[in-house]
């Protein structure tokens, strides 16, 4: 088996994080996010307007149904249902609030656009690259053979001393 240089294969990944990190950081701050302002009158002749800054309208009665969950979550009775309500309601509520906000890319270059994919892309490949070789305890080389000769041989001396175990078991 080939021996890997973990502490080689670490600082690969830690450089991969910080450029993949840079690049969607630098990405995101090109994107200016701002609530969708709803506006109406009010008073009884119209005397000026309000302005709301959210508002899907039913939004509240999504708690409803959070706080049925979150007293079934206390109560103890109906612990499936319970988690089933709670995070519905909060997955609804995230969707509606982040469905109430207004996204808009502030102008780049190509030239910016480019290096921040850039950066992203080649960053998450060092992080893969780094972690490539290892399984799920952490230990190195799995699957991958040394291609020298010496290699080879202690390959192959390992698996006759295998197959001469199985046949002296039979």
């Amino acid at each position: 088996m080939a021996r890997r240089d973990a502490a080689g294969d670490f600082v690969q990944f830690l450089v991969g994080g910080c450029l993949f990190g840079a690049g969607g950081f630098l990405l995101a701050n090109q994107v200016m996010v701002r609530s969708e302002l709803v506006w109406g009158r009010f008073g009884r002749w119209g005397g000026g307007f309000q302005a709301m800054p959210w508002g899907t309208p039913g939004m509240g009665l999504l708690m409803v149904p959070l706080g049925i969950g979150v007293c079934l979550l206390f109560a103890g009775t109906g612990r499936r249902w319970a988690n089933l309500l709670i995070w519905a309601s909060l997955a609804a509520l995230l969707v509606g609030v982040l469905n109430s906000l207004r996204m808009t890319f502030m102008p780049v270059t190509l030239w910016q656009l480019g290096v921040y994919v850039v950066m992203i892309a080649a960053g998450g490949g060092l992080m893969f690259r780094g972690l490539r070789a290892y399984d799920d305890q952490g230990r190195a080389g799995v699957g991958h053979s040394d291609p020298s000769a010496e290699g080879l041989r202690r390959e192959i001396d390992e698996l006759r001393a295998r197959i001469d175990a199985q046949t002296s078991k039979d």
